[in-house]
């Protein structure tokens, strides 16, 4: 439900516009300017094809203001000591950014936009809530 937002401001900004003024021009105004929703989905990196092709979709059908955030996990490579990785860690993990704009790989998913190194083992407890909180880097 919450998408449909930015539905309902390009709704009010076409009933509301002064089509004198500079805003009513449609390369100026853009709904998602005022509204994006960011979505954190942990566990994109293990989706299967269905969960691919849906999350797709919903990109298809929101494209401008729909972002979503997700961890991403490596093994820890050769540069782990230099990079101080602790020595039982055996994979890096990162906050990753997608949108409707990244490129979709053969596989379908998509090439991420940004990627934050995480300072380890992301998830927390039980608790959903503190689990998301990777997600608020990519927050304006």
């Amino acid at each position: 439900g919450m998408c449909l937002y930015h539905p309902a401001l390009q709704c009010h900004y076409e009933a509301q516009a002064d089509r004198s003024s500079s805003l009513a021009d449609p390369r100026i105004w853009d709904p998602s300017d005022v509204f994006t929703c960011l979505v954190s989905m942990q566990m994109y990196k293990f989706f299967n094809r269905t969960q691919l092709e849906h999350t797709n979709l919903m990109f298809k059908k929101f494209p401008s203001c729909l972002r979503v955030a997700y961890i991403d996990c490596d093994n820890k490579g050769s540069s782990a000591k230099a990079d101080a990785v602790h020595e039982r860690q055996s994979r890096r993990y990162y906050s990753c950014l997608i949108d409707g704009k990244c490129e979709v790989r053969g596989d379908l998913k998509r090439v991420p936009k940004l990627r934050v190194e995480l300072p380890g083992y992301p998830i927390l407890g039980d608790g959903k809530g503190d689990n998301q909180n990777h997600a608020i880097p990519f927050m304006r």
